[in-house]
């Protein structure tokens, strides 16, 4: 492999295991996503899966108490050197029942082989809700009309491909009371189109409700916990 093919190939695809561990990066978080967490979270949050710990600096800055882990140990040391408060982990966490009133896991499961135990942790330690995003992989033949595709296709390192259905039957075997919706949609002529003022434009377009999409990027779950619901 060429130099030139090698810089190529790291520019196309990424290994999320590496990938936020890069210098130069801007703080890596979604705004979607902390939208997310002010509309249902908790005071005291759990960050499952906090690479290099980003939402937990965005969310302390906004209020929350909120820690952070990850199996990832150069990502962990990135994490503290920002001043979150990130543990690593190896199984188990480390944490009594009911510690936090939220855990967020933001594109956690679909890394995992078997992402049960994982599920069974976070609702051990939640007392209210576990919020979730996954990227979403339905509809992804549209896309290839265009000669596109999803940008999470191009993970390294994903197991798991989720469409709304598999991720609702996973979920189901753990949790009673969850719902599922597609965030984030895909413009696809907004994105073939160069000039933003249009692009800005058919955004606007879909929010207001004149143009539809099929291709949304990804999935959000909110799951609620009915531990203490009779008292």
């Amino acid at each position: 492999m060429t130099e030139s093919t090698k810089l190529t190939r790291e520019k196309i695809y990424r290994d999320s295991k590496t990938w936020y561990a890069k210098a130069g990066h801007p703080p890596m978080f979604s705004l979607d996503r902390i939208n997310f967490c002010l509309r249902h979270a908790g005071k005291r949050i759990l960050d499952f899966g906090c690479a290099t710990g980003d939402y937990c600096l965005e969310l302390k800055r906004l209020g929350y108490d909120c820690v952070a882990v990850d199996i990832n140990e150069e990502y962990i040391k990135i994490a503290r050197q920002k001043g979150v408060d990130a543990r690593l982990i190896r199984d188990k966490l480390p944490f009594d029942d009911n510690s936090f009133d939220t855990v967020i896991m933001f594109e956690l499961l679909e890394h995992l082989q078997e992402p049960d135990k994982i599920l069974e942790e976070a609702k051990r330690v939640a007392k209210k809700n576990i919020l979730i995003t996954v990227p979403n992989c339905e509809n992804f033949e549209v896309l290839r009309s265009y000669r596109l595709t999803y940008e999470h296709f191009l993970e390294l390192d994903h197991k798991i491909f989720f469409t709304k259905d598999s991720l609702r039957g996973l979920l189901s075997n753990h949790f009673n009371n969850f719902e599922i919706t597609e965030k984030e949609p895909i413009l696809v002529w907004g994105a073939l189109i160069n000039p933003w003022p249009i692009r800005k434009l058919i955004t606007l377009l879909w929010w207001i409700g004149i143009i539809r999409t099929k291709c949304y990027a990804c999935l959000y779950v909110l799951i609620t916990l009915d531990k203490f619901k009779n008292g």
